[in-house]
């Protein structure tokens, strides 16, 4: 399974709903991924341009594309950036046959 980090901004909606609301949210994140089999890694609320980041496995990138679809047609978020983790050695692996020559000014 492949490690996808969901960091994002709540709209005012979502502010006045985490202020507000009575609704435990790492518990709605859990049942979310276990509805589409995928894992909950952590759920933070976070500092900085960002308010927040989760992160978990699942089976594929559609997978994870359509948890941040749901998520946004939910209203509550202003901004919401979905990070897929890769293999730094895959990626060094394939760049040695990568072939580019940049342009010539």
């Amino acid at each position: 399974m492949a490690k996808y980090f969901y960091v994002g901004t709540y709209s005012s909606a979502g502010v006045e709903g985490l202020i507000s609301g009575d609704s435990d949210r790492a518990a709605v994140v859990k049942a979310l991924a276990d509805s589409v089999g995928a894992k909950v890694i952590s759920v933070d609320i976070t500092r900085g341009i960002y308010d927040f980041c989760v992160i978990i496995e699942a089976s594929s990138f559609e997978v994870a594309a359509a948890i941040a679809l749901k998520v946004r047609a939910s209203g509550a978020f202003d901004e919401l950036i979905t990070l897929e983790a890769v293999d730094i050695n895959e990626v060094r692996k394939a760049s040695k046959s990568v072939n580019y020559t940049p342009p010539q000014s």
